[in-house]
Order: C-alpha cells, then sequence, then structure tokens
C-alpha cells in the first residue's frame, strides 16, 4: 500500500486559520481550508484526529493545527506557529515515522528544513527541528511515500528528485530528469517500481522508483542515552571514542574522543567538553589504566596522529581529571590510521596501522618525560582496516579489514597466523570500523561499527563468533538526542559507571549529527540496553 500526501496552491483573499468549526464534509479536511492559504497539507494522527499544516500567507509563518472530527463537523484549533523564516515558503509535504509525524518545508532560495511537529511517544504538538539542508534550484512540489520512507521533489526544468526521509539517512538525491514545463499538481506511486508525475495541463510524466537502499526499520533500535557537545571543526571530523574509569568515583569517569581535523576532546559523561587538545589531526584513540613502567603506574591514552604519522602518547590524571600530551613516536606509516593498545602483565603495546593495510606492533615506554617505542613486528592486511581492540586477559588482538570482514590474531607471541573470524553479509556491511568488546554474564561480545547500514554487529567471542544480530541506534526526541550514522569508532566499559550507567556505557561516533544539524559529536547508550538485546539474542 502506497500513502500519498500532496501540496495545494489555491489563490485568493487573505484570512488566518486559528480556531473554526468546518460543517459536515468530504472525507478530505482539505476541503475545508480557506482561500487565502497557498500551501497547505494534512495527515491522520488517529480515526477521529488530524494534523493540519499550511503556511501563513502574510508572514510565511508555519502553523500547525488540530483536527478533530466531532460526528459531522471537524473541530481545527491552531497548536502553535513558528517565527516568520527568512525566505519566502515554495512548498511543504508531510511525512510519518515511528517517532511522529514532520514536514519538509522548502523555500524560494533552494533550503529544504526537515521538523517533526507531532510526537507519537506523548502524543505531544511539539516542533523538533531535524535537520537542514541546500536542494539547490526550485523546488515546486513535494510528496513524500512512507511506505518505502522516500520523499519525491519536482523541479521545474529539472525533474524529479528523490531521497531518503530517514532523519539519520545520508543527503544522497537520485534524479529522474522529466521535461517539467508546468507546475506540478500531482504525484502518485503507481507500483514499487514506477510512479506518475501530472501537471497543470494534465500531461503524465513517468518515472522509475529508486528502491530505497535499506528499511531502517529492519533492526532493533536501541534509544541514545545522551551525546557529547560537537567537536569543533564542521564535515568529517569526529572520529573515535575512549573511555577512561573513574575506579573511585565512577560517575566522574570520562570519554576521550578525536576530532580528525583539530585534536583530543575530553568530556565527562554528561558530554560537556572538559578539555580541547590541539594536538593535530588525530584519528583513533585508546585508553589503558594502571600500567606498569618498572615501579611506577600512570594511566595512558595513545592516538594514531595524521600530522606526522605520529603515536601520540597522554597521561591522564584521575585527581582533576585531565589529560596531558607528554610526547609523540614517530612511525614509518604513509598514512597512519586505526589503533588500539593491548596491556600485557608490564608495559604497554600499541597496535596501528596505514590505509595500505600495513600493521606494526610496537612496546611503549614511559620514563619520566621521555616517550619511546620499539618495533615488535610487522604484518599486514589484504586491503584496507582501521578500527581494532585487544583482549588483555586472553592475548588476543580483533581487527576490521573494512571492506571485508572481522580478522583475529594471538598476541601471545610475534609472527602469528591471523585468521577471518566475520564476512560482510545483507546485514553486516562495509565499511567495518569501529569495535571492541562487552561482558555479559561472564561471557564476551565483541560489537563492531556496519558503517554501510549504520548499524552495530554483535558477535558471541565464546560461541565461535556467532553473530547474535544487529542493531540501530535510534533518537530520544523528547530529550532532544538524535541517534547515531555512519560509525566510525566506538567504545565500551562494562563496568558499572554509576546511576545513570550500571551496567556499563557504550559510546559510538555518529557522522550525521541532526536535531538540529551541527557538527559531529559522540552518542551515548547506556550499557543496560546492550546487555538486554544481547540476552535476547543469544
Amino acid at each position: 500500500m502506497f500513502h500519498r500526501f500532496f501540496t495545494y496552491s489555491v489563490v485568493g483573499p487573505c484570512l488566518a486559520v486559528c480556531a473554526f468549526v468546518c460543517q459536515a464534509a468530504p472525507k478530505s479536511i482539505l476541503t475545508h481550508i480557506p482561500d487565502d492559504v497557498e500551501i497547505y497539507a494534512s495527515h491522520s494522527i488517529d480515526e477521529n484526529n488530524q494534523l493540519l499544516v499550511h503556511i501563513d500567507p502574510l508572514t510565511q509563518a508555519l502553523v500547525v493545527s488540530a483536527v478533530t472530527s466531532l460526528n459531522s463537523r471537524f473541530d481545527i484549533r491552531e497548536q502553535y506557529r513558528s517565527p516568520p523564516p527568512d525566505s519566502d515558503i515554495e512548498t511543504l509535504c508531510v511525512f510519518e515515522d515511528t517517532q511522529g509525524i514532520g514536514a519538509f518545508v522548502f523555500d524560494a532560495r533552494g533550503m529544504a528544513s526537515q521538523q517533526y511537529l507531532y510526537l507519537q511517544s506523548n502524543a505531544q504538538w511539539r516542533q523538533v527541528a531535524i535537520r537542514d539542508f541546500s536542494m539547490g534550484g526550485e523546488p515546486e512540489y513535494c510528496m513524500v511515500d512512507n511506505a518505502s520512507g522516500q520523499i519525491f521533489i519536482a523541479e521545474e526544468g529539472i525533474g524529479l528528485w528523490q531521497m531518503s526521509i530517514a532523519p539519520e539517512s545520508e543527503l544522497t538525491r537520485y534524479l529522474s530528469p522529466l521535461e517539467l514545463d508546468e507546475d506540478t499538481v500531482s504525484i502518485a506511486l503507481i507500483s514499487a517500481e514506477k510512479g506518475e508525475l501530472t501537471d497543470e495541463m494534465g500531461r503524465v510524466h513517468s518515472f522509475n522508483v529508486k528502491p530505497p537502499d535499506y528499511q531502517r526499520g529492519d533492526l532493533p533500535m536501541l534509544i541514545a542515552d545522551g551525546q557529547t557537545d560537537p567537536v569543533q571543526r564542521f564535515g568529517d571530523a569526529a572520529d573515535d571514542p575512549a573511555i577512561w574509569v573513574n575506579n573511585e568515583t565512577p560517575g566522574r569517569s570520562l570519554i576521550i574522543g578525536t576530532d580528525k581535523k583539530a585534536g583530543l576532546d575530553v568530556f565527562d559523561l554528561n558530554g560537556k567538553r572538559l578539555q580541547h587538545l590541539p594536538i593535530g589531526k588525530v584519528n583513533n584513540v585508546d585508553v589503558r589504566q594502571s600500567v606498569q613502567f618498572g615501579e611506577n603506574r600512570m594511566d595512558l591514552a595513545v592516538a594514531s596522529n595524521r600530522s606526522g604519522n605520529l603515536l601520540s602518547v597522554f597521561a591522564i590524571n584521575g585527581k582533576n581529571r585531565s589529560v596531558m600530551h607528554i610526547g609523540d613516536v614517530s612511525t614509518p606509516l604513509n598514512d597512519i590510521y586505526g589503533l588500539c593498545l593491548y596491556q600485557p602483565e608490564q608495559g604497554l603495546e600499541v597496535l596501528v596501522n596505514d590505509t595500505d593495510g600495513t600493521y606494526l606492533r610496537y612496546a611503549l615506554t614511559v620514563a619520566g618525560d621521555t616517550v619511546s617505542a620499539s618495533l615488535m613486528e610487522q604484518f599486514n592486511v589484504p586491503s584496507q582496516p582501521e578500527g581494532c581492540v585487544a583482549d588483555d586477559k586472553h592475548q588476543q588482538l580483533f581487527y576490521g579489514e573494512e571492506a571485508s570482514g572481522i580478522w583475529l590474531r594471538s598476541l601471545a607471541g610475534v609472527q602469528q597466523t591471523s585468521t577471518r573470524i566475520a564476512g560482510l553479509s545483507d546485514s553486516v556491511h562495509a565499511d567495518i570500523e569501529g569495535m571492541d568488546i562487552y561482558h555479559v554474564d561472564g561471557k564476551r561480545y565483541l560489537v563492531a561499527s556496519s558503517q554501510g547500514n549504520d548499524s552495530y554487529a554483535v558477535y558471541a567471542i565464546d560461541n565461535d563468533f556467532d553473530w547474535l544480530g544487529s542493531f540501530r541506534i535510534t533518537a530520544d526526541i523528547e530529550n532532544g538526542i538524535d541517534g547515531a550514522s555512519e560509525t566510525d569508532g566506538l567504545a565500551i566499559s562494562s563496568v558499572n559507571l554509576g546511576s545513570r550507567y550500571p551496567q556499563g556505557l557504550l559510546v559510538v561516533q555518529d557522522g550525521r549529527n541532526v536535531m538540529p544539524s551541527d557538527k559531529q559529536n559522540f552518542k551515548l547508550v547506556s550499557g543496560s540496553k546492550l546487555a538486554e538485546f544481547i540476552r535476547k539474542h543469544r
């Protein structure tokens, strides 16, 4: 079944919609819109209630009204209206997903905004900005098909654009070139593969419907519990997080995240940035605590620094929760990339890779203000790697080959053999990015980001690496926290981090930070939700 919603154009005298009652009516409430309103649409909430949205012709404000059917009458009452926009509105259309009912609004500059107007979870009339983007040109008509989760936008002289309505989706548009010389009056899907656009002269233009890349409701959803402040640079900037545990006061633990355009950020568990270290284009970071060098123990973070192909080393001061850059180690890599740490009984080892597939294993030494490293071994991956995690207790390294899958290698000695333990599938897509280990009921589970379909795959390490399933991270709209998509790095702690995260914490990089559109950041998900997912699917 295909749901079709239209934008109508009517020219007439200028009136306003505030609160009025329409007499017994035809099936559609749209016949009761005052003649002055040029752009409007409606959508059913339930059997007796509808949402009506229109553009005030005088101010261009977005006006949202509730429509209740009372026997043979429609009671229409305005709920709220937005401030006047910077530019006149050309068209709008409504959409619905599991979170709420909303609208796409296109203005005369070719700018578009997507926003929720009504929240399903608590039946709340509330405007929530989702994302803003540039369409360019002159969009003049749109229609949403909720069944496939896609919007179709007509642009005169160009054709018909198609894109996903999912808030976390990539802003990729597909064009069906059409000779559109007249205003569009309707767009309809006649099947899952074909559609028709009709102009005001009655001409019908056929177009092909591109199937969506994937359905976003096909996997379980874990609701985000928190988020960090955005990183300081726009674009693809945030990349990889790590978690430092405050053993004395777990609720005062830290999240350390990379901004690969600006440096290293330190956040508290509420997501507030406590510190920024502008030390270069750091890509991946990892943390180990109580690392022993001779008689001394210290907490360290190490990051791959693409400004010079360095290993940048940081000391973590648990008393004042501060991070200090203490030195760099040069590497022979041409394009340093992913990194993780391995902590044997003494010292610390660094596993670092290059985009060409080279892996280097170093023994790190910190003596006072001096940081050094000695190369232990080199091995290679068939194609580009990045994310990795070491299990210190079991002396194992798990690492991803972005376009292929996940590998396992023993760290008990050097020159060991690597074994591929997981590949790509219909559910696990390239790129394989960040990964970490979560412990539930005494068992180990590897969680890896499947960047190509905005999901996270879970493998039972102690049960022959069985794939338990995958999940996505979705928004908590009421608290203004969006979901996560296109994730690079992730980090997990399995320990009690206080009352908010008693079963640990999952932190993931969010490649498309929306609600509203902003610079990238990191999303936080309670370990309790991850544990529940694992127990349900194992």
